[in-house]
């Protein structure tokens, strides 16, 4: 049965949803070029270069509508005490867009916690598995951007993030760092330069992870 408050829940993610409306967007990195380019920097070539569709299965695409499901439960949540103890009364400011002019940057944060102490931290929800109870890199780096962009806009210092990878039920919390930070700096400088030049970079991941959750496997020639 559809209830109205389903349909409102449906329409607050679609609403949230709607492009990216910033004039020089086209121009703008996003945070999620970021997380491709530490799995295989060839991704951020075929997707910003040949602008090629990505290719998955049914796994992935009901992965998406999961992940999406998460995001109106956790805008339903009226707390983020979950997380920790010591965000009891936080305010949660859920599936946020963001853009940086000074990093030409772009984003949608899952999730922005706002602690009682005006302290920023973005959430990410992941419908996979952890890596063996602990971030995967390309995930934790993703955050790292997030960090950016709540830096830039809010006027403050993010030192902490969440990752929830939701089929294992785990939350994890890390640090990030000024060497993180200054690390996806650098990040941002590769990817713009893959983008200008428009030349293929060589391969430099693991053969299992080109098999798994590449979507431009069918195209890359290795």
């Amino acid at each position: 049965m559809v209830t109205k408050e389903s349909k409102n829940n449906k329409q607050w993610l679609k609403d949230k949803q709607r492009p990216f409306t910033c004039d020089v967007a086209e121009n703008f990195i996003s945070v999620t070029d970021i997380k491709q380019y530490i799995y295989c920097p060839r991704i951020v070539y075929f997707d910003r270069v040949l602008h090629a569709k990505q290719i998955f299965g049914s796994q992935q695409n009901d992965s998406k509508k999961l992940h999406e499901q998460y995001i109106t439960k956790e805008h339903n949540r009226k707390d983020a005490i979950h997380y920790s103890h010591e965000l009891v009364n936080a305010e949660k400011y859920m599936y946020t867009t963001l853009c940086s002019n000074k990093y030409e940057l772009q984003g949608n944060i899952d999730c922005i916690i706002k602690t009682t102490k005006n302290e920023y931290i973005p959430v990410d929800y992941k419908n996979m598995k952890s890596n063996k109870g602990k971030t995967h890199i390309q995930h934790k780096y993703q955050l790292v951007g997030y960090a950016l962009l709540i830096e830039d806009n809010y006027n403050t210092i993010v030192k902490q993030a969440f990752i929830e990878y939701i089929p294992e039920k785990i939350v994890i919390q890390f640090e990030i760092t000024p060497t993180m930070k200054t690390f996806v700096k650098r990040i941002i400088g590769h990817i713009k330069q893959i983008i200008q030049e428009e030349e293929l970079p060589p391969i430099r991941t693991a053969e299992h992870k080109c098999r798994g959750g590449c979507g431009h496997k069918q195209i890359c020639q290795q």
